[in-house]
């Protein structure tokens, strides 16, 4: 996946367009075995990690997390699942600026896909 994707190009573009690009990355990753959507995951996660600026990596993640919210709560809780083994995996320099990241990007999310998305965290 991650050499057809480049996650900081992708949260560069306009909001719409960044929208309907995730929207079909998140599609195309429902559809893949767990290993492979593990990896395609870390691909992308561990490039924002390393090489994005705070603006990139917030813009990936709101956009994300807001339209991982408009699922039904159990794919909610299965994609938040899957990124969280997918953020452990990673190196510790790398989990914590994920935290800060998602940790802000929480704030910045309107209530009611807030309060959804922390439901499916636990």
């Amino acid at each position: 996946m991650s050499s057809q994707v480049d996650p900081i190009q992708i949260a560069r573009l306009p909001e719409n367009q960044r929208e309907a690009t995730i929207r079909s990355i998140l599609q195309m990753l429902f559809s893949l075995r767990e290993d492979q959507a593990f990896q395609a995951l870390r691909d992308v996660i561990s490039t924002l990690a390393q090489r994005a600026t705070d603006e990139e990596y917030i813009n990936w993640c709101k956009t994300t997390m807001k339209i991982l919210a408009s699922y039904p709560d159990d794919v909610v809780k299965a994609g938040l699942t899957l990124r969280s083994r997918v953020v452990s995996s990673l190196d510790k320099r790398l989990q914590d600026r994920d935290q800060a990241i998602v940790s802000r990007v929480l704030t910045l999310l309107d209530e009611s896909t807030r309060q959804k998305l922390m439901r499916n965290m636990k």
